[in-house]
């Protein structure tokens, strides 16, 4: 009898130890614990936390979303990284006027439209130094998109300006998509028109 007590309680702790190998070797499980949202998505949700009167949510949402812009400007290498640490340095001035209720919607937005254009601005030229563009096109359309919507930071002239290049590199991105000679051949254009995209920020911010 003792015998197969021995037996059950050996098998109980040989399955526990498999699930628990099995937990510790899935990795989309580590990584959804880990995964950390994009600084412009946690910076949305402070300025819809400022629309709403939630001091709390504001500070919240605002502390993370600049530690998250602070750490992937500093990963960063190209031409846009002082321009980006520069907005970090703005949004940590926000916090104390966020405390005293002195922080106003206009003045977020601006500064976060900023930021969202930076931010494009970086991912696309990390994508220029690639091999080639075919691979990244999702990533390309994205922060093309982005980039527009962080356009009202600039105003006037400057944002019209922006805006129709970027419509018109959008519509490229989207040669590429099709595959073949038409990707092939599209692709040049594409890396001329997103070079002037970036000339432009770099002038205008």
């Amino acid at each position: 009898m003792k015998k197969y007590v021995m037996l059950a309680i050996s098998a109980a702790i040989l399955n526990i130890c498999v699930v628990n190998t099995s937990v510790a070797n899935t990795p989309n499980l580590i990584i959804a614990q880990d995964e950390t949202p994009e600084a412009e998505i946690l910076l949305d949700k402070a300025i819809e936390a400022e629309a709403a009167g939630n001091q709390d949510a504001l500070l919240s949402s605002l502390t993370a979303g600049t530690a998250a812009l602070e750490k992937e400007a500093k990963a960063d290498k190209g031409s846009f990284k002082d321009k980006l640490l520069s907005q970090v340095g703005t949004l940590q001035k926000f916090a104390p006027m966020v405390k005293s209720g002195l922080l106003k919607g206009d003045m977020l937005k601006k500064v976060i439209n900023t930021v969202k254009m930076l931010l494009a601005a970086k991912r696309i030229e990390s994508a220029l130094g690639g091999s080639n563009l075919l691979g990244n096109i999702s990533g390309l359309t994205k922060n093309l998109g982005l980039m527009k919507a962080g356009l009202p930071a600039l105003g006037g002239e400057s944002q019209n300006k922006l805006g129709g290049l970027l419509n018109t590199a959008i519509s490229s991105v989207g040669n590429l998509s099709k595959g073949g000679m038409t990707a092939k051949a599209a692709e040049p254009a594409v890396k001329k028109q997103l070079g002037g995209i970036l000339d432009f920020v770099k002038t205008a911010i």
